[in-house]
């Protein structure tokens, strides 16, 4: 499938800087005013008011974080387009350059509420969600229902750490939108909190319906309780609230990296990795145990171990 112009449009217009500050942080190294390197190649010269680079040692360069992914760490032009596009690619969807517009500042207002949750609970059990953990996200106000036009949505919630609303995710409960509501923060990640203040664990995810889905499994296959840790779901490759969980939580020393099984999500998962090891986290990488993702793993179980306990579940 030919990616959509909208969306290489948008890829091609993320700035290298802002896309270095965001998915490879502490990669920068200032030389002067106007030129940096990277730790990774102390050769690559990067000019932000031109938004150039030049890699001396290969005698490449190009512009922008597209041309970046390309030459410097070969990606292949349609992962980076996804990450570029936050990896919420949907052909029939507006493309968001979210890097850009990361730095306008929107006014941020939650789409308003339904009555009830019907329909996005109905969707979200059809994805395999248990009813426990949906009940959880809705009376923990980082799930509702809301309608645009003749179609229903859910709404994920971001909340900072007064838990007010700071960033929310919408889910078509038909069809195939998503996108981040007009304003949002996106440090403010997805947060199902342990039960346990204290806990020193927390499992990070790309998106909410994967988080759902770790605290679903570890429900159903009798992992412990399943709110022993916390799960935080980043809205796509995103570094900003994994910076902001763990300022918020001093406690947490161990982190497990549960993003997609593709090119980017295991990319984003060796950096990841790398930041917080340097920062003296103990780091496990638990990729999805069947499928790309840990929605599709849920649903592959799901009846395995229903017909394992001999009961729905």
């Amino acid at each position: 499938m030919r990616l959509p112009a909208e969306n290489i449009k948008a890829a091609r217009e993320v700035q290298l800087v802002d896309f270095l500050n965001t998915y490879r942080p502490g990669e920068l190294v200032r030389k002067s005013r106007d030129e940096y390197c990277t730790k990774s190649h102390s050769s690559l010269r990067i000019t932000p008011s031109k938004n150039l680079f030049h890699w001396c040692s290969q005698s490449k360069g190009g512009r922008g974080a597209l041309d970046y992914l390309l030459t410097v760490e070969g990606m292949s032009f349609r992962s980076a387009v996804m990450l570029l596009n936050e990896m919420e690619f949907v052909p029939f969807q507006q493309a968001r350059a979210a890097a850009v517009e990361s730095s306008r500042t929107r006014e941020f207002t939650l789409p308003r509420p339904d009555k009830n949750t019907q329909a996005a609970t109905a969707y979200l059990m059809h994805r395999g969600i248990s009813p426990k953990v949906l009940r959880y996200c809705v009376d923990s106000g980082i799930l509702y229902q809301t309608t645009r036009g003749n179609y229903r949505n859910c709404v994920f919630v971001g909340k900072d750490e007064g838990c007010v609303p700071r960033s929310a995710f919408q889910r078509g409960c038909q069809g195939t939108y998503r996108g981040d509501v007009t304003g949002s923060q996106k440090k403010y990640g997805f947060l199902m909190q342990a039960e346990n203040p204290d806990c020193d664990t927390v499992e990070l995810y790309e998106a909410p319906i994967d988080a759902m889905s770790g605290a679903t499994l570890r429900q159903y296959t009798d992992i412990g309780k399943w709110r022993s840790v916390h799960y935080l779901a980043l809205s796509g490759l995103n570094y900003l609230p994994i910076d902001y969980f763990l300022q918020q939580h001093p406690q947490v020393k161990n982190v497990v990296l549960c993003f997609d099984r593709d090119e980017p999500g295991l990319r984003f998962a060796e950096t990841v990795a790398q930041r917080l090891a340097e920062r003296g986290f103990n780091v496990e990488k638990r990729l999805p145990a069947v499928g790309k993702d840990y929605n599709e793993s849920l649903i592959w179980y799901k009846p395995k171990i229903e017909k394992q306990r001999g009961e729905r579940v």
